[in-house]
C-alpha cells in the first residue's frame, strides 16, 4: 500500500479505510474532550479556593509526574506483556470512577482531594498511554503510520481546543460539577469504542517472552535500548527541551484570574489557543516536511523550538486573553510538531517487543521535565511575577535547544544516515 496523502486528505483516507484506527481515534477523542472539561474546571476551582500560583502548578505536577514514573517502570512493561486492549479498557473504567471524586471539593480543606484524584488519574494514564502508542503501529497498514501519528497529535490538540472552550462555558454556566461528571462519562465512551476494535494490538499473539534475567532488567529494557541507540535517544530528548517552556501551563488560570480578570472563561480561552496551535501544527508541518534521515529531523525540530519559544514569549508578556491565546497557539504549533516528529522517529526505530517500554521512557522524560519546569516556573511566579516565570522557561528552551542542535548535528555527521526507511 502506498503512503497516504499528506495533511487533511490523508486523515480522511486513513479514517475511512482503517476501521481499527478509526475506533482508536474515536476512543481517544471522546476521552480527551472530557480531560479538558476537567482541567479547566479543576484549575479554576483551586485558584478560587487558594489564590496561589504554586497550588495551580502543583496540580499540573500531580497530573504528569506520577504517570511518568509509573509508565516507565510498570505501564510500559504491562503494555508489552499483557493484552493491550484489555489494559486500556480497564484503565478507562477505573478512571471513570476516580473522576467523580472532584465533586467532593467544597472548601480549601478539601483541596487535597484534587491532588489525590489527579494523581490516580495520572496513574491510570500511565497504563493507557504506553499501550496505545505501542499498539498503533500494529493497527496501521504500510504507509499509514506517519499520518496516524499526526492524526493522534492533532486529535489531542483539537480536544484541547474544543474541550477547553466548551469546558469553560459548562463550568461557568452549569457549575464545575457538571464538567467533572462529563469527564467521568467520557472514559466509559472511550472503553466502548475500544471494545469495537478487531485488529491485533501487537505483532504476535499472546504474551511476549521478555528479555532479561530479572524483573529489574525487564523493567529497564527501555533505558538500555536508548543507551545503545544514541540517535534515537537524542531525537527523543527534543520533547523534554520543549517541556522547559511548557512549564508555563500551570499559570493559565493565574493569568485568567489575576492578570486578565476574566475567570474560568479566560482559562478556557488559553487552553483553546493551546489546542488550536497543537492541532494545526502537526497538520501543516507534516504536509510541508517528511523527514527520513536524522539530519532532516534536526532541521525541522530546530525550527519548531523557535516557534515554541516565541509563542510563550508573547503569552508571558500578554495583558489580554486574546493576545495570550494567540501566543499559546503559536507556541503549541511548534510544540505539537516537536512531539509528532520526535515520536515518529522513536516509534519506527524501536522493535515491537520493546516499543511499549521505550515509548514509556520517551514519555517519562517529557513528563518529568514538564513537572520540574512547572514547579520552577510556579515558584518564580509566586516570588516575582507570572511573566518572570514564563520567560524563565522560554530562555531555558532557547539555550538547551541550540546546544541540542549542535550535538545532534555532530552526532549524525560521524555516522550519516541510518534512517532511510519509509514511514
Amino acid at each position: 500500500m502506498s503512503a497516504l496523502p499528506r495533511g487533511l486528505p490523508g486523515y480522511i483516507a486513513l479514517l475511512r479505510g482503517n476501521p481499527n484506527v478509526r475506533n482508536l481515534w474515536a476512543a481517544q477523542s471522546v476521552s480527551q474532550l472530557g480531560d479538558w472539561f476537567n482541567s479547566v474546571a479543576l484549575l479554576g476551582l483551586i485558584i478560587s479556593l487558594t489564590n496561589s500560583p504554586i497550588s495551580a502548578s502543583l496540580t499540573v505536577v500531580f497530573q504528569m509526574l506520577p504517570a511518568a514514573v509509573t509508565s516507565v517502570f510498570i505501564g510500559g512493561y504491562i503494555a508489552d506483556r499483557y493484552d493491550r486492549k484489555k489494559v486500556m479498557i480497564a484503565a478507562d473504567i477505573a478512571r471513570a470512577i476516580i473522576a467523580l471524586s472532584f465533586i467532593l471539593i467544597r472548601s480549601p480543606e478539601w483541596v487535597w482531594v484534587a491532588y489525590a484524584g489527579t494523581l490516580l488519574l495520572s496513574v491510570g494514564s500511565a497504563f493507557f498511554d504506553p499501550a496505545t502508542a505501542a499498539a498503533l503501529p500494529n493497527l496501521c497498514r504500510p504507509g499509514e503510520l506517519m499520518t496516524a501519528n499526526a492524526l493522534q497529535q492533532s486529535t489531542w490538540a483539537s480536544g484541547v481546543f474544543v474541550g477547553a472552550a466548551l469546558g469553560g462555558v459548562v463550568a461557568q454556566v452549569f457549575g464545575r460539577d457538571a464538567a467533572f461528571v462529563i469527564n467521568a462519562l467520557s472514559f466509559l465512551w472511550s472503553a466502548y469504542f475500544l471494545s469495537r476494535i478487531r485488529g491485533r494490538f501487537r505483532a504476535a499473539d499472546g504474551p511476549i517472552a521478555l528479555a532479561g534475567a530479572s524483573a529489574l532488567r525487564v523493567l529497564t529494557d527501555g533505558f538500555r535500548f536508548l543507551q545503545h541507540h544514541p540517535r534515537v535517544l537524542m531525537i527523543s530528548l527534543a520533547k523534554p527541551i520543549w517541556a522547559l517552556t511548557l512549564g508555563g501551563i500551570g499559570l493559565y488560570s493565574v493569568y485568567a484570574f489575576n492578570v486578565y480578570g476574566v475567570g474560568d472563561i479566560g482559562t478556557s480561552w488559553l487552553y483553546a489557543g493551546r489546542g488550536l496551535g497543537a492541532f494545526v501544527g502537526p497538520l501543516v508541518m507534516t504536509s510541508l516536511f517528511a523527514p527520513k534521515a536524522p539530519r532532516e529531523f534536526v532541521r525541522v525540530l530546530g525550527l519548531t523550538f523557535l516557534l515554541c519559544s516565541f509563542g510563550y514569549l508573547v503569552f508571558g508578556l500578554s495583558q489580554s486573553p486574546v493576545i495570550g491565546a494567540l501566543g499559546l497557539a503559536i507556541g503549541h504549533f511548534g510544540g505539537g510538531s516537536v512531539w509528532a516528529f520526535s515520536r515518529i522517529f522513536v516509534q519506527r526505530e524501536t522493535p515491537d517487543s520493546l516499543r511499549g517500554r521505550v515509548l514509556a521512557v520517551d514519555g517519562m522524560g517529557f513528563s518529568v521535565v514538564t513537572s520540574l519546569s512547572t514547579l520552577v516556573v510556579g515558584t518564580i511566579a509566586t516570588a516575582a511575577t507570572p511573566a518572570a516565570g514564563i520567560l524563565s522557561g522560554v530562555g531555558a528552551t532557547l539555550v538547551t535547544g541550540v546546544l541540542w542542535v549542535l550535538v545532534v548535528w555532530a552526532l549524525t555527521r560521524e555516522r550519516p544516515g541510518i534512517v532511510n526507511r519509509p514511514v
